[in-house]
């Protein structure tokens, strides 16, 4: 249920993650981390979502995203998974294919599945609750567990100097705070 001081801002904007089956490292390659900014940038060029920040780890991906006008969440996702699995598949089938063997699943529908199923979407509300999310995204590459880098902004695959450095690696982010007085995303 939507609370009733929700403002326009937030309607439709999510906390997404897509995690790797079985938690395996399948996207340590960059060449697989380049196939979903690429989606992410598609779906920003044909107006489906804004993407506000978004990190990329080894086995999981996390984006802060909103639906433009009367998109439906499950369906955006399942095209944007159904993308990024099919270019993992074309690359492990010609390179890897014995990584390939480990996502092969018994099913009607599919021959492997590289993510588990239904991305977790959690909606935002709230500028407070958008905050802590990009602050989550942003810090999770310098977490102890992973240890990726040795400040949020230099790890390239996340949004983090986009906030800290106003670099513009990534064209298609919007930045949540464009126009306000906003706060640096790292307290």
């Amino acid at each position: 249920m939507i609370p009733g001081n929700l403002q326009s801002r937030y309607i439709d904007m999510y906390f997404t993650t897509a995690t790797v089956k079985n938690w395996k490292h399948l996207l340590r390659k960059d060449e697989y981390k380049r196939i979903i900014v690429d989606s992410l940038e598609f779906l920003v060029q044909e107006g489906t979502v804004s993407v506000f920040a978004f990190v990329i780890m080894p086995n999981h991906f996390h984006v802060v995203w909103q639906l433009i006008g009367e998109q439906d969440l499950s369906k955006v996702q399942l095209r944007l998974m159904k993308f990024i699995a099919q270019k993992i598949k074309f690359d492990l089938q010609e390179n890897h294919p014995g990584v390939l063997a480990q996502f092969k699943v018994d099913r009607t529908d599919r021959q492997y599945q590289f993510f588990k199923e239904r991305p977790l979407s959690i909606p935002i509300y709230t500028e407070k609750v958008a905050k802590q999310k990009i602050d989550y995204i942003h810090k999770n590459p310098i977490q102890p567990k992973w240890n990726l880098c040795q400040s949020p902004e230099d790890y390239f695959w996340s949004s983090a100097a986009f906030y800290t450095k106003a670099e513009m690696n990534w064209t298609f982010l919007w930045h949540f705070w464009y126009g306000q007085d906003w706060p640096p995303p790292f307290d």
